[in-house]
């Protein structure tokens, strides 16, 4: 993919997280890789005040700004998982309010639908650590070694992706299976699919056929 065309799909992105109300404000982060560089969302801004030319190109040899302005408060976190993880391909955190919600209540978040099982298969938490620290982006690279996705207690999520609808896709669908989580509390005992429903799950054709597609970025 062209560096235009990233950029591009970048601020798409960044205005959907905003139409989702997945964060507030100048809140969450978002990047992706180019070749040997990463490009990612600047300091300070909401995602639906960017253009593509505000995202902030650094190289992932030393994690300095090749061009653009001061990058994300978290590009330590985003560095770290590129070096940590070949295959990922983009990065999305976020601050999404039902994540937060159940997780800062002590709740976890398990599997209750089809969805949840086909993209957030590798899942893991961890309790709150300062943001924008060395301390929390060495912890979300260990956890990221075995997951695609890491719950933040007290902070939010990340995701990770061969391609942003992927990881993206992956926060989207994170946050309503919290939705769903809170609200299954509220009349009974929530129902978790098994290992075996998860596993035929898996297996379908329609499903495996879903995530190439999202894996193409189509």
């Amino acid at each position: 993919m062209e560096e235009v065309r990233l950029r591009e799909e970048l601020v798409q992105y960044g205005r959907r997280i905003v139409q989702r109300g997945l964060v507030v404000g100048p809140g969450g982060n978002l990047s992706a890789r180019f070749g040997e560089y990463m490009l990612i969302s600047p300091s300070g801004f909401a995602f639906d005040e960017m253009c593509p030319e505000d995202y902030v190109k650094i190289s992932l040899q030393d994690g300095k700004v090749i061009s653009g302005g001061k990058p994300s408060s978290e590009i330590l976190m985003h560095w770290l998982i590129y070096l940590e993880r070949q295959d990922v391909m983009a990065v999305v955190h976020t601050h999404p309010p039902f994540v937060l919600g159940v997780t800062g209540g002590g709740g976890t978040i398990q599997p209750m639908f089809p969805d949840f099982v086909a993209y957030l298969a590798r899942t893991t938490i961890l309790d709150y650590i300062t943001p924008c620290t060395m301390d929390l982006a060495e912890a979300v690279r260990n956890a990221l070694r075995d997951a695609d996705a890491v719950l933040l207690r007290n902070h939010g999520l990340v995701t990770v992706g061969l391609t942003l609808k992927e990881a993206y896709y992956r926060t989207e669908i994170m946050e309503e299976a919290a939705r769903i989580t809170a609200v299954s509390k509220i009349f009974g005992n929530p129902r978790v699919l098994s290992a075996r429903e998860c596993a035929d799950i898996l297996n379908l054709d329609a499903e495996k056929y879903r995530q190439e597609l999202v894996r193409k970025g189509l």
